[in-house]
């Protein structure tokens, strides 16, 4: 055997079918461009395989690229026939080269959709009219007022590649109630993941729990035991907590340095989280009811949004890194995560002049952001008998808008005066002109869901033109 040829790297690929004719396997698998460009970049593409390649409507099936270990082998055989026998004789066997990458296809064929069209009877003839529908080259406009062959496809196929097991069965927590009947579709929100007590949504008539609930007591209880220095960390929050009755997540990791970890178990026992309304996003001190007090105004919750005016948003990274699903990035250790989770930077929780936020969408305090501004829209008092709104909480109508103006005023300043002083100023890019990507998601401080009630302390909003 001939085996000068181990040092040659070869790529396989295992073609889930019996292959008679390899230009036509070739033409299946994309032809030798797509091929090469799959090979050239594994770690992003995949090679994909169509049965009917000229058939749009067949969906493809995908190889990964895995790692192997393999010789290919090329063996020539006599065949000699004695009488009605065939003797088959091994003549040589050469080594073409090694396998050190493989295109496996383990994944199952969905449903194919064939453009078929029975004309006459309902047990009349069926035809293939993939010629009528497929434009052959530049049409005419009578192509579009002939009679078309019925044929409606589902809009995607099967989302899953590979079969799995799935049973049938109900809730595994039957306290966590789906939306009641008659609610709108858009309200429906996926289950929770971890906690067990579902968040509050605010709302004006239910009282609010006074002490945290026995799931997380015992919790704590059981932690605590486990973990002596949650102890420490327990009575520094709970001091915060004394000082400022509604705090943001965030904010307490910026001040107190506490790893998530340990966060997810002392809150829940101090404060009561905010799911929507006013203070969406925030943590409620046991005993405190925001709805009652109208000092709270100043905690409220203001979601903002940058916009995209005179290039600005395009300065400012996202929330994450945009990736494909086809990339793969290299794991790292569980110290490195941790570190880089529990680094909270300054812009994330407060907002002054000369500085800018640490990305595109976040959720502000009204009291943290520290703009004179905003300060003269908080000082007003509610006039007596006022009552907390919805959405709005008891701040005037339209005052996130405003506010929203001018941070994005000071944020565009910063930006232009210090990152790149080429960029003018365009006087489409004004911040109140431009209203993009503006209002909350849910409509509890946004722009346009407050203009339909009165305010009150009409100056307060006079600082707020541009």
């Amino acid at each position: 055997m001939d085996s000068n040829n181990l040092d040659r790297e070869l790529v396989g690929v295992l073609f889930p079918g019996i292959v008679k004719n390899e230009d036509k396997a070739i033409t299946c698998l994309g032809g030798i461009r797509n091929i090469s460009q799959v090979y050239s970049n594994p770690s992003k593409r995949r090679l994909g395989l169509s049965f009917q390649p000229e058939n749009p409507f067949v969906r493809k099936i995908y190889g990964n690229s895995k790692k192997g270990a393999g010789v290919l082998l090329k063996v020539k055989v006599k065949k000699v026939k004695e009488g009605n026998e065939i003797k088959r004789e091994v003549v040589s066997t050469t080594v073409v080269g090694c396998v050190k990458t493989m295109f496996r296809f383990e994944s199952m064929c969905d449903f194919q959709y064939l453009a078929v069209h029975r004309e006459g009877p309902s047990d009349g003839p069926v035809s293939c009219c993939l010629e009528k529908i497929l434009p052959s080259g530049v049409e005419v406009i009578d192509f579009m007022l002939q009679p078309s062959p019925l044929l409606l496809i589902p809009s995607s196929f099967t989302r899953f590649e590979k079969p799995i097991g799935y049973a049938y069965t109900d809730k595994r927590h039957p306290d966590r109630s789906s939306p009641e009947p008659g609610d709108s579709v858009h309200s429906k929100t996926r289950m929770l993941r971890s906690s067990q007590v579902s968040p509050y949504t605010f709302n004006l008539t239910n009282e609010l729990p006074s002490e945290p609930h026995e799931v997380y007591v015992k919790q704590k209880e059981i932690k605590f035991d486990l973990h002596p220095r949650l102890i420490e960390e327990y009575d520094v929050v709970k001091k915060l907590f004394d000082e400022r009755p509604i705090w943001s997540l965030n904010l307490i990791r910026y001040h107190t340095k506490i790893r998530l970890v340990s966060l997810k178990v002392i809150m829940p026992c101090l404060a009561l989280y905010m799911k929507t309304g006013p203070w969406r996003s925030t943590w409620v001190k046991y005993g405190y009811d925001p709805r009652k007090d109208p000092a709270a105004r100043k905690y409220q919750t203001l979601d903002f949004r940058l916009r995209h005016a005179a290039g600005v948003r395009s300065m400012i990274m996202s929330r994450e890194d945009i990736t494909t699903d086809r990339e793969r990035k290299p794991k790292r250790s569980a110290a490195e995560a941790a570190a880089v989770s529990d680094e909270i930077a300054e812009g994330s929780v407060y907002f002054r002049r000369g500085m800018t936020p640490t990305q595109r969408h976040i959720f502000y305090q009204y009291c943290d952001i520290q703009l004179p501004e905003v300060e003269e829209i908080l000082a007003p008092e509610p006039p007596p008998g006022y009552l907390c709104h919805q959405k709005r909480g008891w701040l005037p109508a339209n005052t996130g808008e405003i506010c929203r103006d001018h941070m994005f005023r000071y944020i565009k300043d910063t930006l232009f005066n210090s990152n790149n002083t080429d960029l003018k100023f365009e006087g489409s890019g004004n911040g109140s002109s431009s209203n993009s990507d503006d209002g909350g998601s849910d409509g509890s401080d946004g722009g346009g869901g407050m203009s339909d009630e009165g305010g009150f302390g009409s100056d307060g909003g006079g600082g707020a033109s541009d």
